[in-house]
């Protein structure tokens, strides 16, 4: 279980480095499909930490999210939102696919990021 999360968690790492690569390089389409992987990545750790294990389904996933954490699974359906933008040209959702919204996914990811590694030291340093 432990392989798996730290793949997860090295995999959520490489895809935010390269949103925020892509970004500064003002391709907002590739950073917007990153963030998403990088978010969902992160969301297996938290999930596979709390239940053991997690599902590909997005429903799934968000329903699982309530969870865990309100604040994680409002991120996860914003960075989705932007990704489908950037991947398929369909409408926002939520909020347009811009610099601004992309630059405050990209924190929240951040965060959710650093928190799903945070849990994993602890649960796995004991």
């Amino acid at each position: 279980m432990k392989e798996r999360i730290d793949e997860d968690l090295k995999r959520a790492r490489q895809a935010l480095e390269s949103a925020e690569r892509n970004l500064k390089e003002n391709d907002l389409l590739t950073a917007a499909n990153r963030n998403f992987i990088a978010c969902e990545n992160a969301i297996y750790v938290l999930l596979k930490s709390k239940f053991g294990s997690s599902t590909i389904s997005r429903m799934k996933i968000l329903t699982r999210l309530r969870e865990v954490s309100s604040k994680a699974k409002e991120t996860y359906d914003s960075a989705y939102d932007l990704r489908v933008q950037a991947d398929y040209g369909r409408k926002a959702r939520l909020f347009p696919l811009n610099q601004e919204n992309l630059e405050k996914s990209i924190r929240e990811v951040k965060e959710i990021v650093e928190k799903a590694s945070e849990i994993i030291n602890k649960k796995f340093i004991l």
